[in-house]
């Protein structure tokens, strides 16, 4: 069985790393800026650009977490087809921002709306699509914010955040949530070159709701964590669906696995 140890410094845990990228990641939309652009129908159309090229500005040139981008594009030889679920950001730290820039085409998906806004706004040719990805049909969203990556559909994710930061998720409502085989069906995507699932603990719901074998999926990357005994046990589970489907461990930076067939 694969190891789940990070190969990082031994200062390095993997608790120290998720409260790190939550802290770069947790950038609230609720500015003033944002604030009026909700009233505002001229600031609204503007405030994506702000957002995009000048508050993340340094992300244009530098987008993935841990540089698993680079590493990921030698596996390439040409430019293909990816899809990135639970996408967040179109830039920053994005692990298919390079590729776009490459000339790859894609798909990307998240659960929240204001996502999706910046992605129809800095990747345009691509499908962008707003809706929760699960084998369940009805799913509790624990929300945070508009622009949160504490948004999750899993309850021992939101406890974690919550014991660890001490801020309570503001709500919990019931969505509905969309397989990943219907998707990739009505969007008439039969072959993935690259696939990229961040899901906050969901990931394993994600891979269960499309029959692998019935699509050419080549590479897949997916967040392996281990905060508690529940999220080992979940990355265990991750890894053996994934063998289960003839995708073999290729390696891992930071908190992401990647996988190949």
């Amino acid at each position: 069985m694969l190891s789940l140890n990070l190969n990082l410094s031994s200062k390095l845990t993997v608790k120290n790393i998720i409260i790190g990228q939550i802290l770069l990641f947790n950038m609230k939309p609720d500015s003033l800026f944002y604030n009026i652009s909700k009233k505002s129908k001229f600031f609204k159309r503007i405030y994506p650009y702000y957002n995009i090229y000048i508050r993340n500005i340094k992300f244009l040139f530098k987008s993935s977490q841990f540089n698993e981008d680079l590493k990921i594009l030698k596996i390439f030889k040409k430019k293909g087809f990816y899809v990135d679920i639970g996408c967040y950001h179109p830039v920053r730290y994005n692990n298919t921002y390079r590729m776009f820039k490459l000339g790859w085409k894609g798909m990307n998906i998240d659960l929240n709306p204001l996502s999706i806004e910046l992605f129809n706004v800095a990747r345009p040719t691509d499908l962008n699509i707003c809706t929760a990805v699960s084998n369940k049909k009805i799913g509790n969203l624990y929300f945070d914010h508009e622009l949160s990556p504490q948004n999750t559909l899993e309850k021992n994710h939101a406890v974690f955040y919550e014991k660890t930061f001490g801020n309570k998720i503001k709500k919990l409502k019931k969505i509905k949530t969309r397989k990943l085989s219907e998707i990739f069906h009505k969007n008439r995507i039969y072959k993935v070159d690259f696939l990229n699932i961040d899901a906050e603990g969901h990931e394993l719901n994600i891979l269960k709701s499309i029959n692998l074998k019935k699509f050419d999926i080549k590479v897949i990357c997916v967040e392996v964590l281990k905060h508690n005994l529940k999220a080992i046990i979940e990355s265990k589970k991750v890894i053996r669906h994934l063998n289960k489907n003839g995708f073999k461990f290729k390696f891992r930076v930071g908190i992401n696995s990647i996988f190949i067939r």
